[in-house]
């Protein structure tokens, strides 16, 4: 008895950080349905009351009776705790499936969510990729790429969304995006490798009186210290220094490419970029095309008579792209290497 006590107290203290994490996400969960409700209540009293959405009405009732029920039965239970504890967990990993889902299907099939520019297409989206964010540990890992990238410690790095590159519902989520201050970071999620920075989009308007309106935009420094082929070596020796944010990249067995754009000489941006050779990579989803060039002892399928082929694989050129003001303030970094 003296023993099964003892393993149950080290139980506890183990399960103390986790059962604190779950009882945090059911607030905040809770709390964003109560202010939903509110929302809709106030609604209510100037129009007609509409049917609500599943994720606003049937997700605390499941969260209430799924994880609330095993969180308690789990612990005043006599049977075994590592039992009740996954069996929390796999509740929390359901629950989160489902209103990921119910979420998907709002954005991409409701239509009054096609106004990407509404307040109510923002907010289920910010939902969304709440819902759909990585672990905490796994995340750390991605600041801290950030910051090693931008040399700053301390930097305020904020979580953006999860995505897929190429927009297919299908595929496994690759990519993260982080922002600090006016500039966006994507980071692979299977490497935790920065892949892409550059400046976040700005939004404008039109005022009542017709005139325009701009958000805030970042500065760049343009002031003079660098010539192209002193930027090149800036460009190189950034590439060298920041292995842990980028990865190490041999840009000996890359082709170098250099160019200059600005509006006048007091305002140049140095791009650089390096390329690989061209080479084929196969498509995680092949796709089939038409088309009257295709021979028919080619073809795989026809389609009113037009031949058809499905195409299984792409060729692409891999390069790395980096730019910088004549100052050496970095404006853009792009990895397109990988394959």
């Amino acid at each position: 008895m003296k023993l099964r006590n003892i393993i149950r107290s080290f139980f506890l203290q183990e399960s103390k950080k986790e059962f604190k994490h779950i009882s945090a996400l059911e607030n905040q969960i809770l709390a964003r349905v109560r202010e939903e409700q509110r929302l809709e209540e106030e609604l209510d009293k100037s129009f007609s009351p509409a049917p609500k959405p599943f994720w606003t009405f049937r997700f605390p009732l499941a969260f209430a009776t799924v994880a609330l029920l095993l969180f308690f039965v789990g612990i005043l239970s006599t049977q075994s705790q590592v039992a009740a504890k996954g069996s929390i967990i796999d509740a929390l990993i359901s629950l989160r499936n489902a209103l990921q889902q119910e979420l998907t299907n709002l954005l991409t099939t409701d239509p009054s969510y096609r106004d990407k520019n509404s307040q109510k297409y923002k907010q289920a989206q910010q939902e969304w990729c709440s819902v759909s964010a990585r672990p905490a540990e796994e995340q750390e890992k991605s600041v801290a790429a950030v910051r090693e990238f931008l040399d700053r410690p301390d930097a305020n790095v904020t979580y953006e969304c999860i995505r897929n590159p190429n927009k297919n519902e299908d595929e496994q989520l690759r990519v993260e995006s982080y922002t600090v201050d006016f500039d966006r970071f994507i980071i692979d999620t299977k490497t935790n490798l920065i892949v892409e920075m550059s400046p976040k989009e700005g939004s404008w308007g039109t005022n009542k009186d017709g005139s325009r309106w701009f958000s805030p935009q970042k500065d760049y420094d343009y002031t003079p210290r660098y010539t192209m082929s002193e930027a090149e070596v800036l460009a190189r020796e950034f590439i060298q220094d920041h292995q842990k944010a980028i990865g190490k990249i041999d840009l000996s067995k890359l082709t170098p490419e250099a160019g200059s754009k600005g509006d006048n000489e007091q305002n140049t941006n140095f791009f650089f970029t390096w390329k690989g050779e061209r080479k084929k990579r196969e498509l995680d989803h092949p796709y089939t095309t038409c088309r009257a060039d295709i021979k028919k002892e080619d073809a795989t399928s026809f389609e009113n008579g037009m031949p058809c082929i499905t195409v299984k694989e792409e060729f692409f050129t891999p390069q790395l792209s980096i730019t910088f003001t004549q100052s050496g303030q970095l404006v853009s970094f792009i990895n397109e290497l990988g394959d």
